[in-house]
């Protein structure tokens, strides 16, 4: 062996860290990111020249590592510290820019080492932010090859990891980081360190749980893997401080993803308030950070009933969200759902960002009913008989709108929409009697060039499409229900004649014609107005009742509040009634009030007239 001075040197600062338990300083000495400074180049080149890549010479290093731990109170030494050291100098050794994907590899079980030094109950705490820059730089690598899979591509084709059997869900490098934080994770999380409980302050290896948690939902959020997400939630709720007694970036980065992770799960409520808090607590000159809260923030009102002011749009952070949000509010105030479809169909250029930002079906499912209450109300207003003069007296008819009026205005409507499809009506015809009359959408493209009324393919249809599917759609053969093979004529499709009568089978439920179809107040598109109608009733967004014979919408009680206010009450005073009974948010762990100053706390109670036990 020569000598190797840089080397030397850098153990022996590493004993002197190691002893006085500078974790900061020790992060610092442990550089990993190119480029790196000239002493770390001349320490890779004594590496090369003196610790080869053989199984001897790694074991040489791990003796020389073993050096830096001391003994403990116990007799045992701190074994998964040489370890990691080891695996860093090899990592020095042998880095390879060139080869990405076995970067990433060596980076991740280096991380993977420095965890497990992590769960030393006495020293663990010093190589906390060494945990911290690893996670950050291997996450750094795994969203950057995540973007640019052609940077690894070939690499995987040569080690035969592209072939992989596509039946096996395939865990993405992103994923495979997270699941490392994750452990990094759960090792602050469960730290002993301090006062235990709800309301005691973090210390020790516990500093680290929001850290490690934001980097961890960072990377499961890019990977859209949000179910691995929810047992974090229900151990930060189980084991975590309170979130208050963490720094602001922490509080903030960490109440943005909670925000997220109960918006994507339909939680719209506590999402609300995890972003309004996340809002709140960011600094106002970081307005990007405070930017994207706000393109999150700002739907999830929109889905309560909140639609944001000009005065938002005009504020530095939200500049560029006005031309997303603002025609989605004015088609919901309009109620023209054909338009708000249009708006946010899937191709068109409005619903491109929407779907960047993974709430464009979020949108479409929840704000769809906002539309139908606008269009209602409108209907109502222009339509609706209020009662006359007898409407205040006790004893007048309420008022009340009859619902053939809406049947009518849904066909103007679609006739309105008619001719903006080169000619095809986009909706069907009211005279039409199979599948909905009110909620139905375009042609699949899949299935556009999929023509003729006899089954078999139009001449139109892209030879390609024949050439990769044509062993699906129009087969040479195929067996019968019988099992026997059959020959098929060339160009016919499999499903056979779309004219023929599944009337006796249950399995196409629009073949029955029902005998009353023909009568107005029971065709489909009548009930399927009740349905919908029913639907914003159940869910407090319109007051009062629906009668099926000569099918009509009533408002009673018009007379305390007002006919308008009654039968269509405001959206978000509706909700939040409802959701502000429980004001806890799932995942945001407070501090719990003293016991005795709750509900009841500071009563009097008179024993005066109280009995002994066991007497009647």
């Amino acid at each position: 062996m020569g000598q190797t001075p840089v080397l030397d040197q850098f153990l022996a600062s590493l004993q002197e860290i190691v002893q006085s338990r500078d974790g900061s300083k020790l992060q610092d000495f442990l550089q990993l990111e190119p480029p790196l400074s000239e002493i770390y180049q001349r320490m890779i080149v004594e590496l090369r020249e003196n610790y080869g890549p053989f199984p001897k010479t790694d074991a040489d290093i791990l003796q020389r590592c073993e050096r830096l731990v001391p003994r403990t109170k116990g007799g045992s030494s701190w074994t998964a510290f040489p370890t990691f050291i080891k695996l860093y100098l090899i990592f020095l050794r042998d880095m390879n820019t060139d080869n990405l994907l076995e970067t990433y590899n060596q980076l991740k079980a280096l991380l993977n080492q420095c965890v497990l030094a992590l769960g030393d109950s006495q020293l663990g705490v010093v190589v906390l932010p060494t945990v911290l820059y690893l996670s950050k730089v291997l996450a750094k690598l795994a969203l950057g090859l995540d973007r640019r899979p052609d940077l690894i591509a070939h690499i995987r084709r040569v080690e035969g990891l592209a072939d992989q059997d596509e039946s096996v869900e395939k865990v993405t490098l992103v994923e495979k980081s997270a699941n490392v934080v994750r452990e990094a994770f759960i090792k602050c999380l469960t730290d002993r360190t301090g006062t235990p409980g709800p309301n005691g302050k973090p210390e020790g290896k516990r500093v680290g749980i929001y850290l490690m948690a934001n980097l961890c939902l960072k990377l499961l959020f890019q990977c859209g893997k949000l179910r691995n997400a929810e047992q974090m939630f229900a151990s930060i709720s189980a084991q975590s401080p309170p979130l208050a007694h963490f720094p602001a970036s922490q509080r903030v980065t960490y109440l943005y993803y909670l925000g997220r992770y109960l918006f994507a799960n339909n939680l719209f409520y506590p999402a609300q308030i995890a972003l309004q808090a996340a809002y709140d607590q960011c600094h106002r000159q970081a307005t990007s950070q405070r930017h994207l809260i706000l393109s999150y923030l700002i739907p999830c009102n929109i889905i309560l009933g909140r639609f944001p002011s000009q005065e938002l749009f005009q504020r530095p952070e939200a500049q560029g969200l006005a031309q997303h949000f603002q025609p989605l509010c004015q088609l919901i105030v309009r109620g023209d759902y054909i338009a708000f479809r249009q708006h946010l169909s899937f191709g068109s250029p409005t619903a491109h960002w929407f779907a960047r930002k993974g709430i464009l079906l979020t949108l479409r499912n929840r704000c769809e009913i906002l539309v139908w209450r606008s269009f209602s109300r409108k209907v109502f207003m222009y339509g609706g008989s209020y009662g006359g003069p007898q409407a205040q007296a006790q004893r007048g008819p309420p008022p009340i709108l009859y619902l053939k009026k809406i049947a009518a205005a849904t066909r103007w409507l679609q006739l309105q929409h008619t001719p903006s499809t080169n000619g095809h009506a986009h909706f069907p015809p009211a005279s039409n009697i199979h599948g909905s009359q009110v909620v139905s959408e375009p042609t699949d493209p899949d299935y556009a060039a999929l023509e003729g009324a006899d089954g078999r393919v139009s001449p139109s249809i892209e030879q390609d499409i024949l050439s990769n599917f044509g062993d699906y759609i129009a087969p040479g053969s195929l067996y019968t229900g019988q099992g026997h093979l059959m020959p098929n004529a060339p160009g016919s499709l499999v499903e056979g004649d779309p004219q023929e009568n599944y009337g006796n089978y249950e399995l196409d439920p629009y073949a029955f014609v029902p005998e009353d179809s023909t009568d107005p107040d029971k065709s489909p598109m009548m009930r399927e107005i009740e349905s919908i109608l029913a639907s914003l009733l159940t869910q407090g967004l319109m007051g009062g009742y629906i009668l099926h014979r000569e099918p009509r919408f009533a408002i009673p009680g018009a007379k305390l509040k007002g006919i308008m206010p009654t039968g269509f009450p405001n959206v978000w005073q509706t909700i939040y009634a409802h959701e502000s009974v429980d004001k806890n948010v799932p995942g945001w762990v407070k501090p719990r009030a003293p016991i005795g100053l709750g509900a009841g706390g500071g009563r009097v109670v008179n024993l005066a007239g109280a009995r002994p036990v066991g007497m009647q």
